[in-house]
């Protein structure tokens, strides 16, 4: 156990304390400066904190990775970048400790005054969720499987553009669909930048998806959603998913997006390590019925779903608290391992798996703590609570 020199308080959170395989039932993180700097299955590290908090039987639980939010709480990330700080200290009241703002297909002129925008605030970061950065979902996708992505935005493999785009804002995650012509110019670009290339709205087949993920991708965004389907003379996207050995799937685990039936069989195929638990949340999320933006577009909620003027579906209301009960629900899973999904592989997935996703010495103290019944109880977020905030009402 290495101290640093600033004097900085040790501060002790004590609980279930969820590791990798298994779940400590009197636990303790120790934590200094913003990192965990030791961990123990057990109270002895208590009597060198500072301030302990005791969390009883309630889980210590790495903050969950969101690699996908449209928006929640009524902000829309596409078209009120400047909302962002409001989106980032909510999602806090979630699990969620760092996420990706997601922007859809736009026109030129959207991500001309969005990344630059998102970019200020990525590096002059307040208080809740940390930004890690930008997931571009399109535009560069299949008009036939567009989704919610609206037609007039969704534009051939331009790698100029790309360029361009690269340089407006932070982005993370690139998704594209890798079976249009100059797509695979687009996913070495996104490469050589650092970006991470993931396979979606796409009509890919069985062949191109797995060459793809062997060669650029290293990700699909929301397995089943928007894609060539699973069947059985043509696997589509799915079945070279299952086939491959590396490559990382997103589930949105709502129970409308994906049956259930087919979450667990993703789980039994892909395992704990190569699936990432994502929202899609829109602005929408943690809202009443209403009308809503997305992007360009307008979304509409009644009691359950967020949908298009059309009827389609357009995101999700989901949270990554209840993603995390639900795939406990829908697989049989352990919680060690929708942790790993909810946490650990979306944070390696993005090349954050030295700091974050994991209770570990010298991770950032990024902690959840959820309850009995599973809900989000607290939050600390770079070792300073982030749920419930001192004088926020729970």
């Amino acid at each position: 156990m290495q101290r640093d020199d600033t004097g900085s308080r040790l501060v002790a959170l004590a609980g279930r304390v969820v590791t990798d395989y298994e779940v400590w039932t009197e636990g303790t993180l120790l934590v200094e400066g913003g990192s965990i700097l030791d961990v123990s299955p057990d109270d002895s590290l208590l009597e060198e904190a500072d301030e302990v908090h005791d969390y009883g039987d309630s889980l210590l639980v790495p903050g969950f990775v969101d690699l996908q939010v449209n928006g929640a709480f009524g902000v829309d990330v596409a078209s009120e970048p400047h909302r962002l700080p409001e989106l980032s200290e909510s999602l806090p009241s979630t699990g969620t400790t760092a996420y990706l703002p997601t922007v859809i297909s736009s026109p030129e002129s959207l991500y001309e005054q969005t990344l630059p925008e998102l970019a200020a605030t990525t590096r002059n970061p307040g208080p809740g969720a940390e930004i890690l950065g930008v997931h571009l979902e399109g535009p560069f996708v299949s008009l036939e499987k567009r989704g919610a992505h609206a037609a007039a935005h969704v534009i051939p493999p331009d790698p100029g553009l790309l360029a361009h785009l690269l340089e407006l804002g932070p982005i993370r995650m690139l998704t594209v669909a890798p079976e249009l012509d100059g797509a695979d110019d687009l996913m070495s670009l996104a490469a050589t930048r650092g970006v991470v290339v993931s396979a979606g709205h796409s009509g890919a087949s069985f062949e191109i998806a797995y060459e793809t993920f062997d060669r650029r991708a290293a990700g699909v965004t929301h397995l089943f959603n928007a894609m060539s389907p699973l069947h059985h003379r043509e696997p589509g996207i799915p079945g070279a998913a299952f086939a491959h050995p590396r490559v990382v799937c997103g589930l949105i685990c709502d129970g409308l997006h994906v049956h259930p039936e087919m979450v667990a069989l993703a789980f039994r195929m892909l395992g704990p390590d190569r699936i990432y638990l994502a929202t899609d949340a829109t602005a929408a999320t943690g809202m009443g019925p209403g009308e809503y933006p997305l992007a360009t577009r307008r979304i509409y909620l009644d009691a359950n779903m967020a949908r298009l003027g059309s009827g389609a579906l357009a995101g999700s209301l989901l949270t990554m608290n209840e993603a995390f009960q639900n795939v406990l629900a829908f697989t049989g899973c352990t919680i060690p391992e929708a942790i790993r999904m909810a946490s650990t592989a979306p944070a390696r997935l993005v090349g954050e798996g030295r700091r974050k996703g994991r209770l570990t010495p010298g991770y950032d103290a990024d902690v959840t703590v959820l309850g009995p019944d599973l809900s989000v109880e607290a939050v600390w977020r770079s070792g300073e609570q982030a749920y419930p905030r001192e004088g926020v009402p729970r």
